[in-house]
């Protein structure tokens, strides 16, 4: 029996249960785009794709050390390869994912919630930053910056003081007529063990698994639905940086770091400036400088305050 599921933007359909994940009820007809997943023995003669010769489009490496390919086929068709442990084949019309694991285990379901997911997500039109975001009572806060920078280890900290976890690596964003929304990804993080030997589940959430030395978590999410922007906060650290939070130009440049899925495409181009623009006349933009010897607690109460306070006052939030 299939299971609804909500993330991303997306409504999925999926045959199988996805770990850690609530199921929701069916949407409806006008609700969001659905995509179905199938789980697939990879050893099945028609499990197959159509096949291209030419180089894989995108080629990274996870978190977890393994390998993620996409690779194009000649029918429009779509392989996401992860190391030896997964395939996945999308359709040319992005309306069903094969889901092909070669063992047992949640690896390969890790890379496909984390990964595979989000990134049909942009592919079927919305846009993406890559940041850790938390649900506050006056909308979404959005946490961007460097690797090591500390994004879920603030998340983390703006958890417990009751801010739920909105999405984890990637913030899916779409523009209705200038309204700029977010939409709410998985309850997933995967955090170093050494970062989570004093989680307190009860409050955050339960542990799904222990994969490749980190703690795959599902917390305790905000809502389902889609949610207003409050705030977009680049993080830098460093040991000579002092404690501050200030006001940035309300650029969409800023932003471009932290973008995902840059496609050469004209036309989504022009409607991709057109998000960031429209967003950032309703969320503020700000950059929050600490030392590395900083607690997080100090940098989520810059944060909260500068949340609570009226659009055009964010610099004051050290007063």
């Amino acid at each position: 029996m299939d299971t609804f599921y909500a993330a991303y933007g997306l409504k999925l359909v999926s045959s199988f249960p996805l770990a850690g994940m609530r199921p929701a009820a069916p949407a409806e007809s006008d609700g969001p785009p659905a995509l179905a997943l199938a789980l697939r023995d990879p050893r099945e003669p028609d499990f197959v794709w159509s096949g291209s010769t030419a180089a894989p489009e995108w080629r990274g490496r996870l978190g977890d050390g393994r390998e993620l390919a996409i690779e194009r086929g000649s029918a429009g068709d779509l392989l996401f390869s992860y190391g030896g442990l997964a395939r996945f084949r999308l359709d040319p019309d992005m309306r069903r994912l094969d889901c092909a694991p070669r063992q047992s285990g949640l690896d390969w379901q890790r890379a496909l919630i984390g990964k595979v997911i989000p990134s049909i997500s942009v592919m079927r039109g919305y846009e993406a930053l890559h940041a850790a975001a938390v649900d506050s009572p006056e909308g979404v806060v959005a946490i961007m910056g460097a690797s090591g920078a500390g994004k879920s280890t603030l998340a983390l900290e703006l958890m417990r003081r009751g801010w739920p976890l909105f999405a984890d690596d990637q913030l899916t964003l779409s523009d209705d007529a200038g309204a700029v929304s977010a939409h709410p990804g998985t309850p997933h993080m995967s955090l170093d063990m050494r970062m989570s030997a004093e989680l307190d589940e009860q409050a955050l959430g339960a542990t799904v698994a222990v994969l490749a030395g980190e703690r795959w978590l599902a917390a305790r999410a905000s809502t389902e639905r889609p949610r207003p922007v409050r705030m977009l906060c680049v993080l830098e650290r460093g040991p000579r940086l002092g404690l501050e939070l200030s006001e940035l130009p309300d650029s969409p440049l800023a932003l471009a770091p932290y973008m995902l899925g840059l496609s050469s495409e004209p036309e989504r181009q022009r409607a991709r400036f057109e998000l960031y623009a429209d967003l950032l006349q309703s969320a503020a933009l700000v950059r929050l400088t600490a030392g590395s010897e900083r607690p997080p607690s100090e940098l989520a109460d810059l944060l909260e305050r500068a949340s609570a306070r009226s659009p055009g006052a964010i610099a004051g939030a050290l007063a």
